[in-house]
């Protein structure tokens, strides 16, 4: 599978996967459709899923730059608005694989799975991440019913870049 295939298949389950994900090291962002946001990466020795809050995911929309070298801002409408936290966000909760202790790891292998490899790790943190959790959140086998919908996730609102 690639990166490509596995985030149709997120989508179809109700997960919008949005920039800046990429592939090599896996990194995904994903709004679920109860709100908030995912994040999941691969790095060094671990493997981590990540839930922020709904307050704290903002949208912004990129800016350009004056080629003069005056420094002014221009407004960048071919660009898509970008996913930001708030400054000072905290994840609400959150799930690890240790590489390191699971199969003595010691650098940089997070970084090397392939998708298909992430792809099974994401799903067993997100089994073992249980959002909503005391919440209206909902489950993430709710999520495969909920529809995202169409034209984005939230209104665009302008915040810190992830």
């Amino acid at each position: 599978m690639d990166f490509a295939a596995w985030t149709r298949t997120l989508f179809d389950r109700g997960l919008r996967v949005v920039p800046p994900s990429h592939p090599v090291p896996v990194r995904l962002w994903a709004l679920p459709p109860v709100g908030g946001l995912l994040h999941f990466r691969c790095h060094g020795t671990t493997v981590d899923l990540e839930r922020y809050a709904e307050d704290d995911v903002l949208f912004a929309d990129p800016a350009g730059h004056c080629d003069c070298g005056c420094g002014q801002h221009l407004p960048a409408p071919q660009a898509p608005p970008r996913l930001v936290l708030r400054a000072g966000a905290v994840a609400v909760d959150g799930a690890r694989y240790d590489g390191a202790a699971e199969h003595g790891w010691r650098g940089y292998e997070a970084g090397l799975l392939s998708v298909d490899a992430a792809a099974e790790l994401f799903e067993r943190l997100l089994a073992e991440l249980a959002p909503g959790a005391g919440t209206s959140a909902g489950s993430p086998a709710a999520w495969t019913s909920a529809p995202v919908r169409a034209g984005g996730h939230r209104p665009l609102t302008v915040g810190h870049p992830v």
